[in-house]
């Protein structure tokens, strides 16, 4: 690509992530690491902390925009995610900034993410404030990644109806535009260092919950579930290893006490070797959540051979095979039994479906996308 009179030899990119954790500080670190390993690209990181998430809706691009102007150098690229707002920042940009194309990533949206009843601003009816920042930003970004079809689906028709609402001047607003320029892009997870598809499944199997406790994960489904599989006389071990917070909810708190003698591992994996350790076993996840829009936490168990049992709802008929996909109480009950039957069979599809989610094939990926969408070269 020539770029000021001279041939730009080696890509640069940088990665902008104004809500440094949890997945989007490892979709950003994962990006950053495997697209880099990428001969003729470099990839720089900037970030913010990962808190006051509305403030960085609002905020990050004036911030990142201050960066850009300090910087000694300009990128060919800038990657960043639905947390900050692309519009603010493309007006904030020093001038020589204002044509480096930006993608924009979507983990999820405040348009049909599940607030909570109880947020101060969702009661005053200022949550729209956010949804209408992810559909400008959007339609400002040059290119937008979604990461599941699922997604894309959900957040573009969400959009069209936010949109229809509006009193007048809509043209400048279709979504139109944003079919147009997105694709999807699924989160890279890391391949396991070996998986042993052939291990037995235990007896009594165990589950495995490695979702954080928040309500959009579905717990309280989950509880349900134990539940019934307890009421129709099956036994059970549990690792529980999500992300807790400072406040326990109260359906975490219920299943230790129901299950206090079945729990095998309680509490975050805040290494990756534990973390790896306690999917190696685990023998089935279990999930049914309220809003999903990839499912990365089922992916990486699914990548060590663990069997998922699913509910065939929100981003999972997009990547999961149906063998591993219920309707109903009793077609979950019967994969419960028939998996324990057929556990290498089970391991083996599992572990197969999330091999194309490893890092170095989405990045590689990606890093096709970039070239084709700017002739980078």
């Amino acid at each position: 690509m020539e770029k000021g009179g001279r041939l730009v030899v080696q890509m640069k990119a940088l990665l902008l992530d104004p809500f440094h954790t949890g997945s989007h500080a490892h979709w950003a670190k994962g990006m950053q690491k495997h697209l880099s390993q990428i001969p003729g690209t470099a990839v720089e990181l900037w970030t913010m902390p990962g808190r006051h998430w509305k403030w960085r809706m609002h905020g990050a691009g004036g911030e990142f925009a201050r960066q850009a102007a300090a910087a000694s150098s300009l990128p060919d690229l800038i990657l960043t995610t639905d947390m900050l707002d692309v519009a603010s920042l493309k007006g904030l940009l020093p001038a020589a900034w204002r044509n480096v194309p930006v993608i924009q990533y979507f983990h999820e949206n405040q348009l049909t993410f599940p607030w909570n009843e109880g947020d101060a601003e969702k009661v005053r009816g200022l949550h729209h404030t956010y949804q209408f920042i992810n559909i400008q930003s959007a339609l400002a970004a040059d290119w937008v990644w979604f990461n599941s079809s699922y997604h894309r689906d959900v957040f573009i028709h969400a959009a069209e109806q936010f949109i229809k609402r509006m009193p007048d001047c809509k043209t400048g607003y279709s979504m139109n535009a944003l079919v147009d320029k997105s694709s999807v892009l699924p989160v890279g997870i890391d391949a396991p260092a070996a998986v042993d598809v052939e291990r037995p499944i235990g007896a009594p199997p165990t589950i495995l919950w490695n979702h954080r406790w928040s309500n959009d994960k579905g717990p309280d489904k989950f509880a349900e579930h134990l539940n019934d599989l307890e009421a129709e006389g099956h036994d059970f071990k549990l690792i529980l290893c999500g992300q807790q917070f400072a406040e326990v909810p109260p359906v975490l708190q219920s299943i230790r006490q129901r299950y206090h003698d079945r729990i095998l591992h309680d509490g975050y994996a805040d290494s990756h070797e534990t973390y790896t350790a306690l999917l190696e076993s685990s023998d089935f996840v279990l999930h049914e959540p309220v809003q999903e829009y990839f499912g990365v936490s089922v992916a990486e168990a699914m990548s060590h051979g663990v069997i998922p049992i699913l509910k065939s709802a929100q981003a999972y008929p997009s990547w999961v095979p149906d063998a591993f996909l219920f309707e109903h109480a009793e077609e979950r009950s019967a994969y419960w039994v028939n998996w324990q039957k057929d556990g290498a069979r089970g391991r083996t599809l599992a572990h197969a479906t999330a091999t194309k989610f490893y890092w170095p094939h989405v990045a590689r990926t990606a890093h096709e996308e970039i070239h084709s969408l700017f002739n980078f070269r």
